[in-house]
C-alpha cells in the first residue's frame, strides 16, 4: 500500500504518454483500460467502464437545435414558410457542425498540434439555474462552437467565455439558424 506521501508525489508529477501507456499495461486487464489527458500534459489510464457513457451524459446536457424548436420559433413569429425554412435551417446547421469538425481535423494536420471543437459557452451554470437551463443556453448549437487547440481548450475548461465574445442564449442561437436558411433561400432566389 502507498503511504500517503507517495500517492501526494504521484499526484503533482506530470506523467508522460510513454509512462501512462507502461501503467496500462501493469494492468490486470490492460484492454479494460485507455490513456486520458487530464490537462497540462499529465496522462493517466482510465478506466473504459468510467468512460462508458460520458458522451451519452454530455450530450444530455448539451442539446443540440432540434426541428421542433426551429419551427416554433418560425410559427410563433409568423414567418412565411417556417416549416420549410427549419428544415433548411437544421440542414445548415448540421452542415456547419462537420464543417467544424473538419477545420479542426486540418488545422491538426497542418500544424501538428491538435485542436478541438470548443463550445464556448459550456456547461457552467447548469446547477444554478436547474429549472431553465436547457431554456437558456445555446448548447450544442454551431453558433456556439468554434475550433481552438486542444491546450487552450483544456485551460479554458467550462469557465465563462471571454468578455469579447458576446453570449449566445437558445433562443438568440435559433433565430441565427433561421436567419441563415431565410438568407440562403433569398441567394438561390435571386440566381433564378
Amino acid at each position: 500500500m502507498k503511504s500517503f506521501q507517495r500517492f501526494l508525489h504521484e499526484a503533482r508529477t506530470i506523467r508522460s504518454k510513454e509512462d501512462a501507456e507502461k501503467m496500462r499495461q501493469e494492468k490486470d486487464n490492460p484492454d479494460d483500460w485507455i490513456i486520458s489527458n487530464k490537462g497540462g500534459g499529465h496522462w493517466h489510464p482510465v478506466s473504459k467502464e468510467k468512460r462508458k457513457g460520458q458522451a451519452k451524459r454530455r450530450g444530455s446536457v448539451m442539446k443540440s437545435l432540434t426541428k421542433q424548436e426551429l419551427e416554433d420559433h418560425g410559427k410563433r413569429n409568423l414567418q412565411p414558410n417556417w416549416k420549410e425554412t427549419a428544415k433548411a435551417a437544421l440542414k445548415i446547421e448540421r452542415a456547419r457542425k462537420r464543417a467544424q469538425r473538419s477545420e479542426a481535423q486540418k488545422k491538426s494536420k497542418e500544424t501538428g498540434q491538435q485542436h478541438d471543437v470548443d463550445h464556448i459557452s459550456g456547461q457552467k451554470n447548469r446547477k444554478k439555474y436547474k429549472d431553465r437551463w436547457h431554456r437558456i443556453h445555446p448548447g450544442d448549437a454551431s453558433d456556439n462552437r468554434r475550433v481552438i487547440s486542444q491546450a487552450d481548450n483544456l485551460v479554458k475548461n467550462s469557465k465563462d467565455p471571454d468578455d469579447d465574445i458576446e453570449t449566445i442564449t437558445r433562443a438568440k442561437a435559433i433565430r441565427m439558424a433561421l436567419d441563415r436558411a431565410r438568407h440562403e433561400a433569398e441567394e438561390k432566389s435571386k440566381k433564378k
